[in-house]
């Protein structure tokens, strides 16, 4: 009798082990929601610090292609790293001679690593808008047109993520 109840006793402790992991460990994902809509979660991929990110759209105005490409800094931010154009002109993120160059048809302007808060991007037809989280797509261009999206990067728990990754839960829904 006494065997069987160390059998039990060592896998019972594990999964509490476990358990406590996935409740008390903490992980970033880059999210993108949808504010309009009371901001369900609409997509989100696992990140670490170094991930990078890619926005690209064609300009409304210029109808000049832009990418932005961002990086996830250490305390679950976003970093502006460069901006790239095709061309330059109204609406277009500033050009300064000290931190542009040309690599064939892009026009960079390196943007130092600046911290950014989440912020909002509105998708268009006209923009093509391509999301993309260390080379995984996220899928905004099947948003309507006129949609509004927020992107930022939340730190969550791991079991969450866990539930948002294999069962579409979002972990913000109870907390709203």
């Amino acid at each position: 009798m006494a065997l069987s109840k160390r059998r039990l006793a060592v896998p019972a402790a594990g999964l509490c082990l476990l358990l406590s992991l996935m409740i008390f460990f903490q992980v970033d994902a880059f999210t993108v929601r949808l504010p309009r809509e009371g901001n369900p979660l609409f997509g989100a991929v696992r990140v670490v610090s170094g991930s990078e990110i890619q926005l690209s759209y064609r300009h409304s105005v210029e109808k000049t292609m832009v990418e932005g490409i961002f990086s996830v800094g250490p305390g679950s931010v976003i970093q502006a790293k460069e901006t790239r154009m095709t061309s330059v002109g109204t609406g277009l993120p500033n050009t300064y001679t000290a931190r542009t160059r040309r690599e064939g048809k892009w026009i960079v302007v390196d943007e130092g690593l600046t911290t950014v808060p989440g912020f909002d991007f509105f998708i268009s037809d006209v923009n093509a808008t391509r999301l993309a989280v260390d080379g995984t797509a996220i899928g905004v261009q099947t948003l309507a047109s006129g949609s509004l999206i927020h992107i930022d990067v939340e730190r969550v728990r791991l079991l969450d993520w866990i539930l948002w990754r294999y069962g579409n839960k979002d972990w913000r829904k109870d907390q709203q």
